[in-house]
């Protein structure tokens, strides 16, 4: 059945306009716009707190995108100036100019033998501020009571005192103790894990020579399970209250040439010094905030065959300079390492036996200068 209501049209009709009189129609539009204004006025002091209410809210309910976009603008600046920061501190600006003394292992063998080396080289560097105190040698025995179980299982744990009380002894006597430790040149952990060694291409272990004649195993960057272990130990070391440390041997063994074709492609890999600069920057990221510095030969560092010298890679806080009984060579080498080492902090290592007004003279820039009892 269709509806009888017929759709509504809507149409504009034709009306005639009025004529307006001037006089009036000024009055018509002054009227006009004083009820806006007391419209607009009435109105916004209704709806501004209804507009605040619901802005407020409204910024509240915002995505997690936005908000993050505005605090990331504003936070800008801070980061900014906190990445200048740790630029400036991030290599300890002071131990540049800090003078010290590296101890023998044979420190370590007591806290009475601690304290008499402590006191020994008080006088042989009465101005020296840090105490390099070696936790783990050349060889890779570990001179400190150690939770790491492969230091146990493989005959490295030596120490018998806990870290702490190495650090404690040492700041007693006045100094600032540094932590040193080997890393490579350990023919130890091998012996506990076949794996963090070098292996030949017939999967039998790699000795620096025969049986026979002493052979001894090396840890090798390129093992997992001795980038494991050092990393353990470093992680132990920069939560005792160290100052610095000292990272030293992260070399390859002198291998022959035969021994190159028995072990294969890593060794004989010309970029294989990665690896070596790889393990050193892992260990400062473990040290944390603890400034870790990489020792090298200096005459090896002059001459570029220094395979973890490589300052464009390296993230540590400096480089320590190893000039063993070349002290009088300092002179000549220094000069060369610092055009390539750039804007790392340098300091000096020599012999007890080196002058030391010679080497702080050789410095130049205020580069820190130790005397070593090794």
């Amino acid at each position: 059945m269709q509806s009888k209501r017929q759709p509504k049209v809507h149409t504009y009709s034709k009306k005639r306009r009025r004529k307006v009189r001037p006089g009036r129609a000024i009055l018509s539009i002054g009227f006009t716009f004083l009820v806006a204004g007391v419209i607009g006025v009435v109105g916004y002091s209704v709806a501004k707190p209804i507009l605040q209410y619901s802005g407020a809210e409204h910024s509240q309910t915002q995505p997690e995108e936005t908000l993050s976009s505005a605090a990331a603008e504003t936070a800008a600046p801070e980061e900014s100036a906190s990445a200048a920061v740790t630029e400036t501190t991030a290599a300890p600006v002071q131990t540049q100019a800090e003078d010290g003394y590296v101890l023998p292992v044979s420190a370590l063998e007591s806290k009475q033998a601690l304290q008499a080396a402590a006191v020994s080289a008080r006088e042989k560097m009465p101005d020296g501020k840090l105490l390099v105190i070696p936790l783990k040698v050349s060889g890779g025995e570990v001179w400190y009571q150690t939770s790491a179980s492969l230091a146990k299982s493989c005959g490295a744990a030596k120490g018998s005192m806990t870290l702490s009380e190495i650090v404690d002894t040492v700041t007693q006597q006045g100094w600032t103790p540094a932590a040193q430790l080997s890393l490579l040149w350990d023919n130890l952990l091998p012996d506990a894990d076949a794996a963090a060694g070098y292996r030949v291409t017939d999967g039998s272990r790699w000795l620096d020579n025969t049986k026979e004649n002493g052979g001894k195993a090396w840890a090798s960057p390129f093992s997992t399970v001795t980038v494991q272990y050092l990393t353990e130990i470093t992680g132990e070391v920069s939560r005792a209250g160290f100052s610095q440390i000292w990272c030293k041997d992260a070399v390859f063994p002198d291998f022959r040439e035969s021994d190159l074709n028995y072990i294969g492609e890593s060794v004989q890999n010309l970029d294989r010094s990665a690896a070596l600069v790889q393990l050193v920057n892992q260990l400062a990221q473990t040290a944390g905030n603890v400034p870790l510095w990489v020792e090298v030969d200096a005459a090896d560092a002059a001459e570029g065959t220094a395979e973890v010298f490589q300052p464009d890679t390296l993230h540590v806080s400096g480089v320590v300079l190893d000039l063993a009984e070349n002290a009088a060579q300092a002179k000549t080498l220094l000069p060369q390492i610092k055009t390539k080492a750039g804007d790392l902090p340098l300091c000096l290592t020599a012999d007890a036996g080196a002058d030391l007004q010679e080497l702080k003279a050789a410095s130049q820039d205020g580069a820190g200068v130790f005397l070593s009892a090794t």
